[in-house]
C-alpha cells in the first residue's frame, strides 16, 4: 500500500493535510478496499487527523458499476465530501485522495456540492441540468456561481464522443449566467471518468466558499506558455488563487502540453508532453507567487496506463518522491494529449489585507 502525506501550517493557522493512497491488488474488491481504507485510517491517526477534519474524500476505481454501491455502504455516514469517480488507478481497484482541515475556519465557510440523479439525457443537458441544480444549491443559501464556486470537477463518460456536448452545456450556462472572458470562469478539470449508472455521461465536484472578499481571489494565466481557453472554445480558468493572511491556495486546472496558440506539443511523446505538462503548470504558479515546490497534492491522467512508468518517473523527479499523487486512466479532451495534471498549492505567501486562514 502506498500512503503519502503533505501538510502546511502557519502559526496560529488551520494545519491543512493532503493524503493520497494507491491500494495493492487484493483477492477481491472488498478485501482490497478496507485495506486501502485502513491504512487512510492509520494514516489519519499518525498525523492527528479524522473523519471529522476531512473536507474531500475522493476515491477512484476501476469499475465504478460494480464497485461504487460497495463502496458507499462502506463508507456510510461519514460526515465528509465523498466524490467516487470511475477512473481506473495505476495499481489494483482503487486509489484515494483527501484534503483535511484541523478546525473549521472563522472568516469563510466551504460547500461541496454534487448533483443527485439528472433527468436530461446527452452530456449537454445533462452538463446545464448539473450547473441548474449548483445555481440552485448556492441561490438558496444568498449565493452565486458567479461569486462563489471557486473550482469544478467534470467526469465525462467516453469523453472523446461526449466531451463537445460537456463544453456547449458549460459555455451556455455561463453565457446566460453572466460569466464572459472580461469578468471571470472558473478553474476546472474536464476528463474520462465515469458512475455506476451507465446513462450518466457527465458528473460534477464542485467547491464552493462563501466570506471571501472582494480582491481575495485572483485568476492565474501565463499566455506566453499556454493560451486562453476560449482560443479553442471551451470556459475555464486555468487557475485560480486565493489569498489569506497567512497563505494562499492555487487551484491548477487540468493541464496538458498545449502552447499559447492552442496546440498540442509534441504528439505521440508521452516523455515530452509531461515535461512540457509541468512547464506550463510552473508558469500558471509562477504568475501567483509560487513554484512547483508549494504543490501540495496532485492528481496524474492517462490516456494509457503503460505510459504511467515514464510520466509517473518525470513527475516525481520534478515535484519530490514523497508528494500525494494518484496516476489514473483518464483521457484527456483531445486524443492527442497523452497526459494532464491538476494539482492544489498553498504557499506561505500571503496578503495582509485579508485574514488568516484560522
Amino acid at each position: 500500500m502506498d500512503i503519502r502525506h503533505a501538510m502546511f501550517s502557519a502559526p496560529g493557522g488551520i494545519g491543512e493535510h493532503f493524503f493520497s493512497v494507491s491500494g495493492a491488488a487484493g483477492k477481491d474488491f472488498e478485501t482490497e478496499a478496507a485495506a486501502a481504507l485502513d491504512a487512510y485510517g492509520r494514516a489519519l491517526a499518525e498525523y492527528g487527523c479524522s473523519p471529522a477534519t476531512e473536507q474531500l474524500l475522493r476515491v477512484h476505481l476501476s469499475d465504478a458499476a460494480n464497485q461504487e454501491l460497495q463502496l458507499r455502504r462502506m463508507l456510510s455516514g461519514r460526515p465528509g465530501f465523498l466524490s467516487v469517480v470511475g477512473q481506473a488507478p495505476l495499481c489494483g481497484r482503487l486509489a484515494l485522495e483527501a484534503w483535511h482541515w484541523d478546525r473549521k475556519p472563522a472568516h469563510c465557510a466551504a460547500y461541496w456540492f454534487q448533483c443527485g440523479q439528472l433527468r436530461a439525457s446527452g452530456s449537454q443537458a445533462q452538463t446545464e441540468e448539473e450547473f441548474a441544480a449548483l445555481k440552485a444549491f448556492l441561490s438558496a443559501r444568498n449565493g452565486s456561481v458567479a461569486e462563489h464556486t471557486l473550482r469544478t470537477w467534470l467526469y465525462c463518460r467516453d469523453v472523446d464522443n461526449n466531451y463537445a456536448g460537456l463544453v456547449a452545456g458549460r459555455n451556455r450556462f455561463f453565457a446566460a449566467d453572466g460569466l464572459t472572458p472580461e469578468t471571470h470562469f472558473i478553474a476546472s478539470t474536464g476528463i474520462g471518468g465515469e458512475t455506476a449508472e451507465p446513462s450518466r455521461l457527465v458528473k460534477m465536484d464542485s467547491l464552493n466558499i462563501f466570506g471571501l472578499r472582494p480582491g481575495q481571489t485572483e485568476f492565474l494565466s501565463a499566455p506566453e506558455m499556454l493560451s486562453p481557453t476560449t482560443m479553442y472554445g471551451v470556459t475555464f480558468e486555468r487557475g485560480t488563487r486565493v489569498r489569506f493572511g497567512d497563505r494562499s491556495w492555487y487551484f491548477i486546472s487540468g493541464t496538458a502540453s498545449i502552447d499559447r496558440y492552442g496546440h498540442v506539443v509534441h504528439p505521440g511523446d508521452v516523455a515530452a508532453q509531461t515535461g512540457r505538462m509541468l512547464d506550463n503548470v510552473a508558469a500558471l504558479l509562477d504568475s501567483g507567487g509560487a513554484a512547483l515546490s508549494d504543490v501540495c497534492w496532485a492528481t496524474l491522467y492517462l490516456r494509457d496506463l503503460a505510459d504511467a512508468g515514464t510520466a509517473g518517473a518525470i513527475v516525481r523527479a520534478r515535484l519530490g518522491g514523497e508528494l500525494p499523487l494518484v496516476i489514473l486512466r483518464a483521457p484527456v479532451c483531445r486524443p492527442a494529449w497523452l497526459v494532464e495534471m491538476e494539482c492544489v498549492a498553498v504557499s506561505a505567501s500571503g496578503d495582509r489585507r485579508f485574514a488568516p486562514f484560522c
